[in-house]
């Protein structure tokens, strides 16, 4: 089983990474409502109140379960711009991320300033050794974040995503602690 993960913030210019609060339950439901995440990422489709209240109420135990769950928000307002995180540790070492971003916050920075705060505290402070990054194929927003910040496209995955009772391949790309020098 992995080690816990003690919750810390990360800062950015523009973003700041947090764990998540009971008060954000509202903000994750309005979020998730949106075509494009709902599209793209594993969330619950219908995404209802109490999907988002379950998010929020259960972050202390991924952090306690070695995966970091984050909410992305505004530093200045604390409105609620996307979620990053770790969904998976595939094997010693090496952590998978997500991560989704409200419709408003897109096309500002947002997921890559996070993707690189998430990935360098990772590497570098976890001492982790590699970031693996995966998405489904035509993902090409997630893709082009990744790309942004130093992740290697690996190659395609074929049947590798389960999603609402359908296998789809996916991206895969990582990044190691040797990248970052």
């Amino acid at each position: 089983m992995p080690e816990p993960i003690e919750p810390v913030t990360l800062s950015a210019p523009g973003v700041q990474l947090r764990p998540w609060r009971l008060e954000d339950a509202e903000a994750c439901t309005a979020a998730c409502q949106d075509p494009a995440i709902q599209r793209w990422t594993t969330v619950p489709v219908p995404y209802l109140p109490e999907h988002g209240a379950g998010f929020t109420a259960t972050s202390p135990e991924r952090w306690a379960e070695g995966l970091a769950s984050f909410a992305i928000v505004d530093p200045g307002s604390g409105e609620l711009l996307g979620a990053h995180g770790f969904v998976d540790r595939p094997g010693p070492g090496v952590v998978e991320i997500g991560y989704w971003i409200a419709p408003g916050a897109r096309g500002r920075g947002v997921a890559t300033a996070a993707t690189r705060l998430v990935a360098e505290w990772a590497l570098r402070d976890l001492g982790e050794h590699r970031v693996e990054w995966r998405a489904e194929v035509g993902n090409t927003g997630s893709r082009r974040v990744a790309e942004a910040c130093g992740f290697t496209v690996e190659g395609i995955l074929r049947g590798r995503l389960a999603v609402r009772g359908q296998w789809r391949d996916a991206w895969v790309g990582g990044l190691l602690a040797t990248d970052l020098a």
